[in-house]
């Protein structure tokens, strides 16, 4: 338990249409690869570190599809330094 999917995050930054809001789930997917660079299928609410599933093909996909949608709809800018 305390598991958290980044799928939803992606999800919810897809749905959205404010830009302070898919900004913040923005920096939650990057301050949350665990160090690895990828996303995975879920990680521990206080230590990303756990997470299950090294490599979890869908949700780095639908990580990409996130991207090409805010570049779709010229907000890359929102992407964290």
């Amino acid at each position: 338990y305390d598991m958290i999917w980044p799928m939803s995050i992606i999800m919810r930054a897809m749905t959205s249409s404010d830009d302070k809001e898919i900004a913040h789930c923005l920096q939650m997917l990057r301050d949350t690869d665990g160090d690895t660079g990828f996303m995975h299928e879920s990680f521990h609410k206080d230590n990303p570190k756990k997470f299950t599933r090294t490599w979890f093909a869908w949700v780095n996909t639908l990580f990409g599809e996130l991207i090409l949608k805010l570049d779709n709809e010229n907000k890359l800018h929102l992407l964290p330094a």
